[in-house]
């Protein structure tokens, strides 16, 4: 009888190095899952998606440890396969907020999370795409956007998410706004914002900014959320409480929708997942519904 084949891709700079010393443990799990395992370490950006493009087919699952970026590099290379050639995905996180995980309920301990990616709990989601690139979870502009890429893996295995704070904490003397026409399936908006983001999260950095019973990973839709640019500083500090608080707030703007446009006359730059996504004057996001199945806790 043929065992089943497991592409196991994996981080090893993620996660102060976690993995490296929990693999054997992992691997194990796999074998008495009864999978006939493959591993690949990435060494490079971009690799875990080449891998997924030219392999992925063969296995009939795939399964990533890493950080958020990691877990969009595997769902951008299956997301280049057909839908019916695309094996299901599993996802230990030994990144530093790990957002998409807490969506699935997937544990943050290894082990834990190696025995759930194991199993046949299977979730279909949605997936992101922006002008022909995908997201997993969260496609976002302005303000500390950048901070997920341009703060350091070193800083980052050493500090955890104290390091995003404190390189967002850099920034906020550089906070730009940028004029923008923003249309969604029943909404229409034109305004300075600071920020904007379109996920498909509970969460994004640990922040709550739909009520957890208003957001699926499945329905079809996306959630938007965009602050206007204060005007005052009173007004910016009403808007940093909204977060800590979760209070509802008239500069922040939220909505739910399959498609967004967002038009500008400059370059607006984007992050996906967390990764540089490009800059662009008129973009358009959507909702690809159910693309991939994921393991689930």
């Amino acid at each position: 009888m043929r065992k089943k084949k497991l592409l196991f891709i994996y981080n090893p700079h993620a996660g102060k190095g976690t993995m490296k010393n929990k693999l054997s443990d992992v691997i194990e799990t796999y074998m008495k899952a009864d999978y006939e395992v493959t591993v690949y370490a990435t060494q490079r950006e971009m690799e875990a998606t080449e891998i997924v493009m030219e392999s992925g087919r063969d296995y009939e699952r795939v399964i990533c440890s890493g950080g958020d970026g990691t877990l969009h590099e595997v769902t951008q290379g299956l997301m280049e396969m057909l839908p019916e050639e695309r094996p299901v995905c599993g996802y230990i996180p030994t990144g530093t907020v790990n957002d998409f995980a807490r969506g699935l309920k997937i544990p943050m301990r290894v082990k834990l999370a190696a025995k759930v990616s194991a199993h046949d709990k299977i979730k279909p989601v949605d997936i992101g795409m922006m002008n022909g690139s995908c997201f997993t979870y969260v496609c976002a502009f302005g303000a500390f956007t950048a901070v997920s890429y341009e703060t350091s893996q070193v800083a980052k295995n050493v500090l955890g998410r104290t390091a995003y704070l404190l390189e967002g904490m850099a920034q906020l003397g550089n906070i730009k706004a940028y004029h923008a026409v923003i249309q969604t399936d029943s909404n229409t908006v034109e305004d300075d914002f600071i920020f904007g983001m379109v996920s498909n999260a509970k969460s994004i950095g640990g922040f709550s900014f739909f009520k957890n019973q208003k957001v699926s990973l499945n329905d079809g839709l996306f959630e938007g959320v965009f602050i206007r640019k204060p005007k005052t500083p009173s007004e910016l500090q009403a808007v940093l409480n909204s977060f800590v608080k979760l209070e509802p707030n008239d500069q922040i703007l939220g909505f739910h929708g399959q498609k967004f446009r967002i038009n500008s006359e400059e370059e607006i730059p984007f992050t996906l997942d967390g990764e540089n996504g490009g800059s662009f004057k008129q973009t358009e996001i959507w909702c690809c519904h159910k693309a991939i199945n994921y393991v689930c806790g």
